[in-house]
């Protein structure tokens, strides 16, 4: 009897999706800096364990991790290997100004991913993961002329869909191909509103953007092989410039009363557009990453990446946004990798810097944000699957112009499972 386990693969796909698309409408946890722009940014879709290294990714291969980073990755699959990947966080965070402080926490599905080799040299993967975020609520009090108060609120979020193919050139080069489904809504509603009087018209606007279309990445990866078990890679990749098409519908309208617990009376409708055409561009992108290794047994590498932002505009209304960068540094160390070995020198540790220039600029002031992380794979027993976790404390922003500093704390979990499924079992 012959055993081949590819049938299962199509059934894992839909269970992924299905629970990714579900989960993956909520926002992040609130940031006013999300108000700009496709609001915040995540990372470039890394898995548990490269967060642990700081976000390190353009340069991570092996046969048995998934790197959606840099598609040229996936060429490096052991090619009798099916690999799953998924993961939650869980983000606690302060947010204070000069004179004012608030707390926040949230927890959400991270990502879900899969790989397998469809030949010895040609490998693919799967996989959903976060694009944007946005959730915020923020209210100004202006007292000129008069006292009156606006409120500015914002929620949704963009996701991903990807499907990634890595090619084997030679032995020790690769190049990939990577094309995402970008989609999901962002919604923002502005609200003015006077406190101190029954008699003024208050007014909201609301404005819903649903978007849905592709985006185009590609890597290359270089390995040297040099003596006693050590090597050097080095990783490239390139984001192509997509123009977004979406819809949005916009609604403006006057009533008394509306803010707060207070019942809203709608006086009447000033503008109502359904279905209006929009587009905007997702910017190019380039990243380079360089990775020293000793077998198993350590790695330590460093990534840099930039985005042109700078002169982003829906429908023609630019946004206060510049380019972004980002720089991160990290490796991992495996104290034992014999079946002898004791549970902790089993593990494998993993620690990591990242600093980033985000694409804000406010009052001409850049958001910066900077974050430290360790990690821990906790393999699971007579397996090659492992159970991975992060930790990262960071900051972003400031509280000089009358901005607002991020204080995080976060905690990535994910699952990844190593299994042989395309071995051919015969029984007799």
């Amino acid at each position: 009897m012959k055993i081949n386990k590819l049938h299962k693969i199509p059934l894992l796909l839909v269970v992924i999706l299905s629970i990714n698309l579900s989960v993956f409408g909520q926002a992040d946890i609130s940031s006013p800096y999300s108000r700009f722009g496709l609001g915040m940014i995540s990372d470039n879709p890394a898995n548990t364990m490269m967060k642990g290294m700081g976000g390190l990714s353009n340069a991570i291969l092996g046969g048995n991790i998934l790197n959606p980073a840099n598609p040229a990755s996936y060429a490096f699959i052991d090619s009798l290997t099916f690999l799953l990947d998924a993961g939650f966080y869980i983000k606690m965070a302060s947010y204070r100004t000069m004179d004012m402080s608030e707390n926040g926490s949230n927890a959400s599905f991270d990502y879900a991913s899969m790989g397998f080799g469809v030949t010895k040299w040609w490998k693919m993967g799967v996989g959903i993961a976060p694009y944007s975020s946005r959730d915020y609520n923020v209210v100004v009090d202006l007292y000129n002329p008069g006292s009156y108060s606006i409120n500015f609120m914002g929620d949704g979020g963009l996701n991903q869909a990807f499907f990634a193919n890595g090619f084997r050139i030679t032995k020790n080069i690769s190049v990939g191909a990577k094309v995402s489904y970008v989609f999901g809504t962002l919604s923002t509603e502005t609200m003015i509103y006077y406190p101190d009087s029954t008699y003024m018209l208050n007014g909201r606007r609301t404005i819903d953007m649903k978007v849905s279309d592709f985006k185009f990445d590609y890597g290359i990866i270089f390995v040297l092989p040099m003596k006693n078990e050590y090597s050097l890679t080095l990783g490239l990749n390139y984001t192509q410039e997509a123009k977004i098409n979406g819809k949005r519908d916009i609604f403006i309208r006057s009533m008394f009363n509306g803010f707060g617990n207070s019942v809203e009376n709608p006086i009447d409708t000033l503008k109502y557009i359904e279905d209006e055409k929009v587009s905007f561009k997702l910017p190019q992108g380039i990243g380079a990453g360089i990775v020293l290794k000793k077998g198993e047994r350590w790695m330590l590498g460093v990534d840099f990446n930039w985005d042109n932002w700078k002169g982003f505009e829906v429908n023609a209304e630019n946004d206060s946004l510049q380019n972004s960068w980002n720089i991160a540094v990290g490796g991992q160390y495996k104290p034992e990798t014999t079946s002898l070995s004791g549970f902790l020198r089993k593990m494998t540790y993993r620690a990591g810097f990242h600093y980033d220039r985000t694409y804000f600029n406010i009052y001409d002031q850049s958001i910066d944000k900077f974050g430290f992380t360790i990690g821990f794979g906790i393999p699971f027993p007579r397996s090659l699957t492992s159970f991975n976790v992060a930790l990262e404390f960071g900051k972003m922003g400031t509280i000089e112009h009358d901005l607002i500093r991020e204080n995080y704390f976060n905690i990535s979990i994910g699952m990844s499972i190593h299994d042989r499924w395309f071995v051919k079992r015969k029984y007799k």
